[in-house]
């Protein structure tokens, strides 16, 4: 049967919607629509720029895919892999970390290691979850720029360390 109603064919042709009506978030494009996306996506391209200068035989691995259970990146080094998730704060205050749980429970069952990488802000509060999740398999840090290469430095080869290749 085939619906008549005028109304329901033309409405959505011309633009004019319901109040409270609002495309699924699976629907809707994931681009540089917002002034946080555009942030988003600029930093991480800086995030990945700074791993190849600081591991320039590294093996770095993108997820092209927005989804809230994979890290941006998997670094791997020397045979070893460290997931890196990059943050992005439009403002100075506390990091929360309240998108990372599901990163978390995933990353908690597969025992691997992870380094958040936040453009600005206070991490207290997301250390404090991650340590609760992951304990010494996982950091957070404040990275800028290229004056800040040395604490990624350091924590990406911490995690690193802690790896055993053969048990």
């Amino acid at each position: 049967m085939i619906d008549t109603r005028w109304k329901r064919w033309l409405l959505p042709l011309f633009g004019r919607r319901r109040a409270g009506r609002r495309t699924p978030e699976s629907f809707r494009p994931r681009g540089t629509t917002s002034r946080v996306s555009r942030l988003a996506a600029r930093y991480d391209a800086e995030v990945d720029e700074a791993l190849q200068r600081l591991w320039p035989k590294a093996r770095i691995y993108h997820d092209r895919e927005f989804t809230r259970d994979r890290a941006d990146f998997l670094l791997v080094v020397r045979g070893r892999g460290v997931m890196v998730e990059t943050k992005v704060k439009s403002d100075p205050g506390l990091f929360r970390g309240s998108t990372l749980p599901p990163l978390l429970d995933r990353l908690q069952r597969d025992g691997r290691r992870l380094v958040v990488v936040l453009n600005q802000g206070d991490p207290t509060p997301a250390r404090e979850l991650i340590a609760a999740k992951l304990g010494d398999k996982g950091c957070v840090i404040v990275w800028s720029g290229p004056e800040h290469d040395a604490d990624l430095k350091d924590a990406v080869e911490g995690l690193l360390r802690q790896m055993v290749r053969h048990p």
